[in-house]
């Protein structure tokens, strides 16, 4: 049976995305070993990885089909507030309810778009 192995966000800035990723988001790196082409972040039970390419994206999120990382967190809205402080583009004006819980999108620098979500408690 296939499985999925690597998470792989293209971006066009390395040094970029490696603030947005690791100091934004809280994956930390673990190894730049390919730096400034490939950077390894820390990430349970998958490899996740930041790959330089030359552009830039241009997602028209939400009315495209596309691949989306959804990462969870324990506090969206709070998240979300932090985020905003740090100059992160939020894509949502306030979370969206969802069947597992609410969750908003945001940009990275490269224009790549994830959601943040915040699972119902049981």
């Amino acid at each position: 049976m296939p499985r999925i192995s690597v998470i792989q966000i293209n971006v066009n800035n390395m040094d970029e995305a490696i603030e947005f990723y690791s100091s934004k988001l809280g994956f930390p790196v673990e190894s730049k070993a390919h730096y400034p082409d490939i950077v390894k972040l820390q990430q349970e039970g998958m490899t996740f990885l930041l790959y330089r390419v030359a552009k830039k994206s241009q997602i028209d999120y939400p009315n495209v089909a596309q691949t989306l990382i959804n990462v969870a967190t324990d506090d969206l809205v709070g998240t979300l507030e932090r985020l905003k402080r740090q100059g992160v583009e939020i894509l949502h004006e306030r979370p969206v309810p969802c069947p597992v819980g609410i969750y908003a999108g945001v940009r990275d620098p490269a224009g790549n778009v994830l959601e943040l979500i915040e699972y119902k408690k049981a």
